[in-house]
């Protein structure tokens, strides 16, 4: 049995609709490219994730990262290490 928690994605599809407008239909798995995210809303959403769950993450990983799903999978990963 697993007891570590990971960050779910949910929270951070909040953030993206409610902060930088994204469609309403947008899941965890939509790639970021589909949804014409510019390295600046990146580099601003790594901002609020960074002060939201105080795990540092910058907009290259969120890039990289490519979608939600996997952003959410990266700062559990990252908080594990920590």
């Amino acid at each position: 049995m697993n007891n570590r928690t990971g960050i779910q994605p949910e929270p951070i599809l909040d953030v993206l609709k409610t902060q930088f407008e994204v469609p309403a239909d947008t899941t965890a798995d939509t790639d970021f490219e589909n949804l014409d995210l510019d390295s600046l809303v990146l580099i601003e959403l790594a901002v609020i994730l960074t002060k939201q769950y105080g795990i540092d993450v910058t907009g290259e990983e969120l890039a990289t990262a490519g979608n939600v799903a996997n952003v959410a999978e990266l700062l559990s990963a990252k908080g594990a290490d920590s």
